[in-house]
């Protein structure tokens, strides 16, 4: 049985191998796997450098996508298209609940005397864009406090709170365990504003508000997941890494286990609601929907009692996760982490990373550790990927899964 297995193991690589030879001398690849047909017709602009004139690359009010050719951003200068439509405030909305179930926070300090809310942000200064974007589309009457190697966004006008917050977190709740923390901190300013509770009696709230307990009888909605949410948990808890040596790249999330239900709702979403975009190739579409539930998975929970939630499958990854992400404005400096990492998986979905080119392989590993560390920054030469991808043709059929060109053409190379 084992015989027979590898018999016809071999024999199905010797047919894709040929059907690959002929599919090539047919076909010349110019449009391949070219994930931007699904978008608008929109003026497009290369990127030239990091460090030309126009600075504002990690700005946020830009399309953005990987096509044949280039790194292509589309930027709105208009003045009326830098103000937000309803259904971008709500999307906008909607992110910063995502981001802040990540990175924000709901906190009381002070004594009996004087006792403060606060709701806000403490990131890095290089995601000083983010807080302007926050601040801006907030419309937050206090400014950003900029430190040696952070900057600090919060606001503390509990009338404005009530306003303005609460409409957004009732509507598009928190769904991590935070949840609960805003349900604290949420009644708490309500009996402060409306002075049916003394400071003293407040004080209480301090210690239950962030101890992540759950509150009986209050559930999470986690029916109200949608992309944007996704998106914004993503830029404050996601990972975008790339494995030079498996020649892959992946995407993880990851939680304590007090959060694996975050995790499931989010794989669950993805799974009923995101789909391979319209121009992936039959054989391609129908590989993923087949093995769709496997596409995404939860991992076993670590000695520190964390948990990741992990997509791995470059077509998958390819076809859903990066047209979805790039259909969406992205707000903070995570955006440049993830320009780097799709233009990596560009690079090794045409295979060019089997071409012997040393300006290829120097790119992929300083990318790789660009993301490994952390560096939220746009790759040091994007006229360097720019140049990869026009001047060398693809080397992996489009019509065949990532996996499927990686063992043709590592079968070609034992043959030679």
């Amino acid at each position: 049985m084992i015989k027979w297995t590898m018999i016809n193991m071999n024999l199905l690589l010797m047919f894709l191998m040929i059907m690959n030879n002929l599919i090539f001398k047919n076909n010349n690849n110019n449009n391949y796997n070219n994930i931007t047909t699904y978008n608008r017709n929109m003026e497009l602009y290369s990127i030239q450098s990091p460090f030309m004139k126009n600075m504002n690359i990690i700005k946020r009010r830009y399309h953005t996508s990987l096509n044949n050719n280039l790194i292509i951003v589309q930027k709105n200068n208009n003045e009326d298209n830098l103000k937000l439509n309803n259904l971008e405030i709500n999307n906008f909305h909607k992110w910063l609940v995502g981001f802040t179930d990540g990175d924000g926070s709901f906190y009381m300090k002070g004594t009996e005397r004087d006792l403060k809310f606060f709701y806000g942000f403490h990131l890095h200064k290089d995601d000083i864009s983010c807080l302007e974007h926050i601040k801006n589309n907030l419309k937050l009457p206090n400014n950003i406090n900029i430190r040696e190697t952070s900057v600090q966004l919060t606001v503390t006008k509990k009338q404005w709170m009530s306003d303005n917050l609460l409409p957004i977190f009732d509507k598009y709740p928190c769904m991590t365990m935070k949840y609960y923390s805003y349900m604290k901190w949420k009644e708490a300013l309500m009996k402060s504003l409306n002075k049916v509770s003394s400071n003293k009696e407040l004080l209480n709230y301090k210690l239950l508000i962030n101890n992540y307990e759950v509150i009986d009888n209050m559930k999470i909605s986690y029916n109200h997941m949608n992309d944007h949410w996704i998106l914004g948990f993503l830029e404050a808890e996601g990972s975008l890494t790339i494995e030079s040596k498996r020649n892959s790249c992946k995407l993880f999330i990851s939680q304590h286990e007090k959060s694996k239900k975050t995790l499931e709702a989010i794989k669950d979403y993805i799974l009923n609601n995101w789909k391979p975009i319209d121009n992936t190739p039959m054989f391609i579409k129908n590989y993923l929907l087949n093995n769709w539930n496997n596409m995404i998975y939860l991992s076993k929970t670590n000695k520190c009692n964390v948990i990741n939630l992990t997509t791995a499958n470059m077509d998958f990854l390819y076809y859903v996760i990066i047209p979805k992400f790039n259909s969406m404005n992205w707000y903070s400096i995570k955006y440049n982490s993830f320009m780097n990492w799709q233009s990596i998986i560009n690079i090794y979905m045409k295979g060019l990373h089997k071409v012997n080119n040393k300006d290829i392989m120097n790119y992929i590993e300083y990318t790789r550790n660009l993301n490994k560390k952390g560096i939220n920054k746009i790759n040091y030469n994007i006229e360097l990927y720019n140049n990869i991808i026009n001047n060398n043709k693809p080397l992996y059929n489009k019509n065949y899964p990532y996996r499927t060109n990686s063992i043709i053409h590592s079968k070609k190379v034992l043959q030679v």
